[in-house]
């Protein structure tokens, strides 16, 4: 996955599973380890989820849960879409 794709999927405010399993890199059971840990903490915080269909935790505490350094997932995001914007302008010049 790019990174690109790994920031817009932590844009959102409320993950699933399958994002859980996206932004691990993990399989179903181990995103539903950490969905399920994600969830006790919210609820023993005293806060409640959204009552849906599937659970889904804040993008945040995922964030948080896994350590990931968000300035530099942006970071190398935006450098990918300034490379794609190059390529393409370059092409547009040469061709």
């Amino acid at each position: 996955m790019s990174y690109t794709e790994l920031f817009k999927i932590l844009s959102k405010p409320w993950v699933g599973i399958k994002e859980i399993q996206l932004i691990a890199n993990c399989g179903r059971d181990s995103a539903i380890a950490i969905r399920n840990t994600i969830e006790n903490e919210v609820k023993e915080s005293g806060k409640r989820l959204p009552i849906s269909k599937t659970i889904i935790v804040p993008t945040r505490k995922v964030i948080e849960y896994l350590d990931l350094d968000l300035d530099y997932i942006i970071e190398m995001a935006n450098n990918e879409i300034n490379l794609k914007y190059k390529r393409n302008t370059d092409a547009d010049i040469s061709g």
